[in-house]
């Protein structure tokens, strides 16, 4: 493993209950203590005449008025999204710019609460949640472009492997197509950098964290008809390829090199670490997606991103509890 690197750079593997949710969970009426009373319905008509009001008021230079409404359009949410769309428009670029502003940070909230419902299913899909965590950085992606140039990948891989000879050493195809010939490899010069962590952009660089790179070969793996699975060692990920009763293990963020156990193990004795078995063992979808929410928390605070890095963790936090609550009920 290579020298450099320390398992605190990349966070481990998120342990039971170390997945994310926002806690948004629902409630039972408290019982009433007297005769209800009536409580004033808010017309749709007199909504929509607020949140235009507010918008209008977007274009004011006061702080003091700029904040409340700020704070009162984001608690709107969805109901505010028509005024703040047409404010968009607006012939004021004042106005045009804090529209936006709010429109992305209530898109961001809403994916930040599919995350946290996506990351308590018990049956993640890898793919499916990496695409939800870009949303985070590129809310309106269309990541049907990502999935052709993996599905592009895994008919290159297979391709390959139609035409190599039989025995263990032929899934090696995965690693001299992505690591040799397309050029994926770690980035080394600024590895904390969000753009390591998310798949598309990953994708585009053809750079990124160890995780984020074995996500990339373990999607083109399955798309190649490759068994394969990540280990998930504290501090790094690897991929293992089954080769019939036999298996390798590649190191992506080195290019698809391969190593060995003893490798493994050097590696964890370096940084003061007793080998477990449970960080050999084939580590699943949920536990990737987990730690890669973990990994761009981790990204975030280093790089002092602190609105971020609050987000993430609150969603962290959100599925802690939730999970806790479900043990805890069994």
């Amino acid at each position: 493993m290579e020298a450099s690197h320390d398992p605190s750079a990349e966070r481990a593997s998120a342990p039971a209950g170390q997945a994310t949710a926002s806690g948004q969970q629902a409630r039972e009426l408290a019982p009433l203590e007297s005769a209800p009373v009536p409580a004033p319905v808010r017309r749709p008509a007199g909504a929509r005449a607020r949140h235009a009001l507010l918008v209008g008021l977007l274009g004011d230079e006061s702080p003091a008025v700029l904040g409340p409404v700020r704070a009162s359009l984001l608690s709107a949410g969805r109901a505010a999204l028509p005024a703040l769309r047409r404010a968009v428009r607006s012939s004021e670029a004042r106005t045009r710019g804090r529209a936006r502003t709010i429109l992305a940070q209530l898109e961001r909230q809403r994916v930040l609460r599919r995350l946290a419902g996506y990351a308590l299913r018990p049956d993640i899909d890898l793919e499916r949640g990496l695409f939800l965590i870009s949303r985070l950085d590129r809310p309106e992606l269309d990541r049907r472009r990502y999935v052709r140039a993996l599905d592009a990948m895994g008919s290159a891989v297979r391709a390959r492997l139609a035409a190599a000879a039989d025995g263990p050493s032929a899934p090696l195809a995965l690693a001299q197509y992505l690591g040799d010939e397309l050029g994926f490899v770690g980035c080394a010069s600024d590895f904390n950098h969000p753009d390591n962590v998310f798949l598309h952009r990953a994708l585009e660089k053809k750079r990124g964290m160890p995780l984020t790179l074995v996500a990339i070969y373990l999607l083109v793996a399955r798309r190649a008809g490759l068994k394969a699975a990540p280990i998930a060692l504290p501090g790094r990920v690897l991929l293992r390829l089954y080769a019939g009763p036999r298996s390798l293990i590649l190191d992506p963020y080195l290019g698809g090199k391969a190593r060995t156990r003893q490798d493994c193990v050097n590696y964890l004795a370096k940084h003061g670490l007793v080998p477990r078995p449970q960080w050999f063992a084939d580590a699943p979808d949920a536990a990737l997606f987990h730690r890669h929410l973990l990994n761009l928390m981790g990204s975030h605070q280093a790089r002092g991103h602190a609105r971020e890095a609050a987000e993430l963790s609150a969603v962290v936090a959100g599925v802690n509890r939730v999970r806790a609550r479900r043990r805890a009920a069994k």
